[in-house]
């Protein structure tokens, strides 16, 4: 029988040690599919870890007006309390479809309403972030509940002798969140007058407010007929003053509406 060569018998026992791979210059075979790859790289995302996300505008019940844009403000911190390198982080509105910002921060106008905003961050780990703000409302700059003072002056003449008197009732109302709709509740004034004795006088204001400017009419319940009155005011700095005018068949009237907001908070 032949003798093998020894170099044939070493070539056959390095084959046989990686019988089923690939071999590899050095006696180091390749891994076939399926074998484990230590090697491989894996995506480490361990950093966020601990990691919470911080909101710093809007804040919860915030009024924001409609004439200014809201500030938007958030960012994701480590379990060090220190910021972190993460742009997706989206913001939403309950009274929208859209996300109204997809960024950590930004300027956005949004319907006047009371919105619940929620903030979310989805971070590489799987990890979900979520901060929900409620009661975030956005309103006219008017928006508010008022309250303050409705007077009448009469002026009648009797037998030639000139006759004043003068009612004054209370006066609430509400300007909406809109910040355009002025809607009063009714209320009441007595006015003694010689020659027809006391009369109650029974009124409701309505309005609409155009920037300073307010107009509308007051809604007047003499006893016998009624009778719609216009007025004109303007409103600044939450407080709001406007007259009004006009006669009937025995006597003349004016008068002034004059009020200031109590609460900005509205329903």
């Amino acid at each position: 029988m032949a003798r093998l060569s020894p170099l044939i018998v070493l070539i056959a026992l390095l084959l046989a040690g990686c019988q089923g791979e690939t071999y590899l210059t050095g006696g180091d075979c390749l891994p076939q599919p399926g074998d484990d790859d230590d090697s491989a790289d894996v995506d480490d995302f361990s950093e966020f870890d601990g990691a919470t996300l911080q909101v710093y505008s809007p804040l919860p019940a915030g009024i924001f007006y409609l004439e200014e844009d809201m500030e938007l403000d958030a960012e994701v911190v480590d379990a060090d309390g220190e910021p972190m390198d993460f742009e997706d982080i989206v913001w939403e509105t309950d009274l929208d479809d859209d996300p109204i910002l997809e960024a950590p921060s930004g300027d956005v106008e949004l319907d006047w309403g009371i919105h619940t905003i929620t903030v979310t961050a989805d971070l590489p780990n799987g990890s979900k972030l979520q901060t929900i703000l409620g009661g975030i409302r956005v309103q006219g700059e008017h928006t508010g509940i008022y309250a303050g003072n409705f007077a009448m002056n009469i002026h009648a003449e009797y037998q030639g002798t000139p006759i004043t008197a003068s009612c004054l009732g209370g006066l609430d109302f509400v300007v909406e969140m809109d910040g355009e709709t002025l809607i009063g509740d009714d209320g009441t004034c007595t006015v003694n007058l010689f020659i027809m004795g006391e009369m109650d006088i029974n009124y409701g204001v309505e309005g609409e407010i155009d920037g300073d400017e307010v107009s509308g009419d007051i809604q007047l319940d003499l006893g016998f007929f009624d009778l719609p009155v216009g007025y004109d005011g303007l409103i600044e700095d939450g407080e709001i003053y406007a007259e009004y005018g006009g006669s009937v068949i025995l006597f003349d009237f004016d008068g002034s509406i004059d009020a200031q907001r109590l609460s900005p908070y509205v329903d």
